[in-house]
């Protein structure tokens, strides 16, 4: 398994694992994925196979500091030292095998060259434990967009 940017040709594979993993209800369009990789590419990436099949996905880019992106809307190139790790996906025969704490472990090594303070994203799925395991905690200064459903918390944590 290897770790890089994400290119093109991952496009179809990315939105085959969003489906599998978010279903209608929180799959976003390609443009709006391509729209955040678009601005921080360095912070974006898929984990592949030797088959060169993508396993998993990672998307994170900047973002203003106590707000939260809406599900599904374009985003735009801002200065700020906060990131926002808007996805990360993993197909299901791969699950199991450690990819979201590579892609994890991947991203802050990256973020180590980077000017990014803090982190933050939305929970959804009942994903908290997982994220809270990586050192996320809830953020009660971060209003959870309504099209993230019930049960999403928003969480954050310092680089």
């Amino acid at each position: 398994m290897k770790i890089i940017p994400i290119q093109t040709s991952h496009w179809q594979q990315i939105e085959y694992i969003q489906h599998l993993a978010y279903g209608d209800d929180f799959s976003e369009t390609i443009e709006v994925l391509k729209s955040k990789v678009t601005i921080s590419p360095q912070t974006c990436f898929v984990c592949i196979n030797e088959q060169q099949h993508v396993l998993g996905y990672l998307i994170s880019h900047p973002h203003h500091k106590g707000s939260t992106p809406r599900l599904d809307q374009l985003s735009t190139p801002i200065e700020s030292n906060h990131l926002h790790l808007h996805d990360l996906a993993i197909i299901t025969s791969a699950q199991g095998q450690g990819l979201p704490k590579l892609l994890l472990s991947h991203l802050f090594t990256v973020l180590e060259n980077l000017d990014y303070q803090s982190i933050s994203l939305v929970s959804v799925q009942n994903s908290a434990a997982f994220w809270q395991r990586h050192n996320f905690s809830t953020d009660n200064n971060l209003t959870t967009p309504i099209n993230y459903g019930d049960n999403a918390i928003c969480m954050s944590r310092y680089i």
